[in-house]
C-alpha cells in the first residue's frame, strides 16, 4: 500500500473515469444493470435506500465538462428513471457530490469549478427526485470551496465544506437551514487555522450535530471533533480525539445515544494502524485510542458499523508490495476491547477499500483483482462476525469494476459501482435477489422453493443458506 497522502489541498482534482458490458448472473444477486448514460464517461457513484425508494448519484464526463447526475428507483432497484443532469454547467467541472433524502425531499450538494474558482452548489427536490430546483450557490463566491458534505435531522439541513483562506490554509465551514433548505443561513467557520483542515465528516441526530476532521494545526495531523446541541446554532470547542505523535487521518464517526465512536488511520508506530476511540458522555471526553489492527504493515481506509454493543471495523491491510487484503475486527463490549483481526478476503490478488453495513447481519464488500481484473466481491456473517461466508463476485464483469458503494435495507443489499476501461465507464447497480436476502450457491434453489410455497404447493423445505480505485 502506498504511503497515505491526506487529501486536503487537492481541492480541484477531478479525474474522469467510467457503459456496461454483458455480465453473468451472480448467485443471490440480480443481473447488474447500467443506470448511467452509456455515451458518457461516468464515475464516483453513491446510493441511498429508504422506504421511499433507491436513489443514485454520480458524475458524468462528456465534451470536456463534468456534471452531477441523479436517478431513482421506486420498485426496489428493479428499474431506474432516466438520469437527470443536476448541475447543468455549460463549462467547467462539477464533482465531489453528496446527497441526503427524507420523505419526498432530496438534497444534493457538489462543487463546481468555474473561472478558476470552486464553489459549493445545492439543489433540492420536493417530489421524491422526479424534478429538482435550480441550483444555488451556498458558499462564498470569492473563496475557494470544495468537498461538501451534508446531513438531515427533522426539518434541519446541515452543510459543511473546506474553504481556502487568504493565507492558503484550509478551514472547515458550516452552514444550516432550519426550514428544509428554503433558506440557508450565512456560513460560519469552525476552524481558524494557519495550517490545514482535512475533509470533514458530518452527522446529525435530533438536535445534535457532529463534525469530525483531520487537522495539522498542531504540526502533525490529528483527528478533531466538535458537537452542537442546538441544531447547529453553536458548536463546542473542538476536541483532539486522536492525541498521538504520528499522522492521523481519514476519520469515520458513528453516534448511538450518548456514545460517539471514531476510527482512523495513524502512523505513530512507524506504519499505519487502525485506531479507535469512543466517548460515553456525549463528546465531552474520549478514551485513549485503541490499536485495532496492530499489524506490522500498513493498515488504512477504515470503515465501521455499530449495532447495539457490537462495533464492527474493516480496513485495507498491506500483505506485500502488490498484495492487499480486507481485514475485520469486532468488539462485543461496546468498544472496550477488540478481538484479533481476521483476514476476510485472504487471496493472492489485491483486495481493498471495503464497505460495511449491518442490520443484524454483517455485510462487507470490496474490490478484488483475484478474478484477473478488479471485480466487486461481497461476504456476510449471520453470527455477529464469528464466521463469514465464501465471497460472492457481484460484478463478474469482463472489464474493471471498482469504487463500489453499498447500503442495506429491509433484508436487502444494494450495490453500485463504476466499471469499464479508461475513459469509457458506466455506473452499474445490483441488489440481492427478491425473497432471498441471503446469497450464495444455494440462493436460486431457495428462491424456487419460496415461489413454490407461495403458489400453494403443500411442501416444506429446510434449506439453510450459510462480502486510487
Amino acid at each position: 500500500m502506498k504511503v497515505f497522502a491526506f487529501v486536503i489541498l487537492t481541492l480541484f482534482v477531478l479525474s474522469g473515469i467510467l457503459p456496461s458490458f454483458a455480465q453473468t448472473t451472480s448467485p443471490g444477486f440480480t443481473n447488474a444493470v447500467t443506470i448511467s448514460n452509456i455515451s458518457s464517461d461516468s464515475q464516483s457513484p453513491d446510493i441511498l435506500a429508504s422506504n421511499d425508494g433507491v436513489f443514485a448519484l454520480w458524475l458524468e464526463n462528456k465534451s470536456g465538462r463534468s456534471d452531477v447526475f441523479f436517478s431513482k428507483s421506486t420498485d426496489g432497484g428493479s428499474t431506474f428513471t432516466n438520469p437527470i443532469n443536476l448541475s447543468g454547467t455549460n463549462s467547467g467541472q462539477s464533482g465531489y457530490a453528496a446527497f441526503a433524502q427524507k420523505g419526498k425531499d432530496v438534497y444534493v450538494v457538489w462543487q463546481t469549478s468555474l473561472s478558476g474558482t470552486a464553489s459549493v452548489f445545492l439543489t433540492k427536490s420536493t417530489d421524491g427526485g422526479s424534478s429538482f430546483e435550480k441550483p444555488v450557490m451556498i458558499s462564498d463566491s470569492t473563496k475557494l470551496a470544495a468537498f461538501p458534505q451534508m446531513a438531515i435531522s427533522d426539518n434541519h439541513v446541515y452543510f459543511t465544506w473546506l474553504e481556502k483562506s487568504d493565507n492558503n490554509s484550509t478551514n472547515i465551514v458550516f452552514a444550516k437551514s432550519d426550514d428544509k433548505a428554503i433558506s440557508i443561513g450565512s456560513p460560519s467557520y469552525l476552524t481558524h487555522n494557519l495550517g490545514n483542515s482535512g475533509i470533514p465528516k458530518l452527522l446529525a441526530t435530533g438536535n445534535q450535530v457532529y463534525l469530525a476532521w483531520e487537522d495539522n494545526n498542531k504540526g502533525n495531523f490529528e483527528i478533531f471533533l466538535s458537537k452542537s446541541d442546538d441544531y447547529g446554532t453553536s458548536f463546542h470547542l473542538p476536541i483532539d480525539v486522536s492525541s498521538t505523535t504520528g499522522q492521523s487521518g481519514t476519520p469515520q464517526i458513528s453516534v448511538s445515544k450518548d456514545n460517539i465512536y471514531a476510527v482512523w488511520m495513524d502512523n505513530t508506530s512507524g506504519n499505519y494502524d487502525i485506531l479507535f476511540t469512543k466517548s460515553i458522555d456525549g463528546g465531552k471526553s474520549f478514551g485513549a485510542p485503541i490499536n485495532i489492527s496492530n499489524q506490522h504493515t500498513d493498515s488504512g481506509y477504515p470503515q465501521f458499523a455499530v449495532t447495539g454493543n457490537n462495533v464492527y471495523v474493516t480496513w485495507t491491510q498491506t500483505i506485500a508490495s502488490q498484495n492487499y487484503d480486507v481485514f475485520f475486527a469486532k468488539s462485543t463490549d461496546n468498544g472496550v476491547t477488540f478481538g484479533t483481526p481476521v483476514n476476510i478476503s485472504n487471496n493472492f490478488g489485491a483486495s481493498g477499500w471495503p464497505k460495511i453495513v449491518s442490520d443484524g447481519t454483517i455485510y462487507i464488500s470490496w474490490v478484488d483483482s483475484s478474478p484477473g481484473r478488479f471485480d466487486v466481491l461481497i461476504t456476510k456473517s449471520s453470527d455477529g462476525g464469528v464466521t463469514f461466508d465464501n465471497s460472492t463476485n457481484v460484478s463478474s464483469s469482463k472489464v474493471e469494476s471498482y469504487d463500489s458503494k453499498m447500503v442495506a435495507l429491509n433484508n436487502a443489499v444494494y450495490l453500485a459501482w463504476q466499471e469499464g476501461n479508461r475513459g469509457n465507464h458506466t455506473i452499474v447497480f445490483s441488489k440481492s435477489a427478491t425473497f432471498v436476502p441471503e446469497f450464495g450457491p444455494l440462493a436460486s434453489i431457495a428462491l424456487l422453493i419460496s415461489i413454490v410455497a407461495i403458489i400453494g404447493i403443500s411442501s416444506r423445505s429446510n434449506v439453510h443458506l450459510k462480502n486510487n480505485f
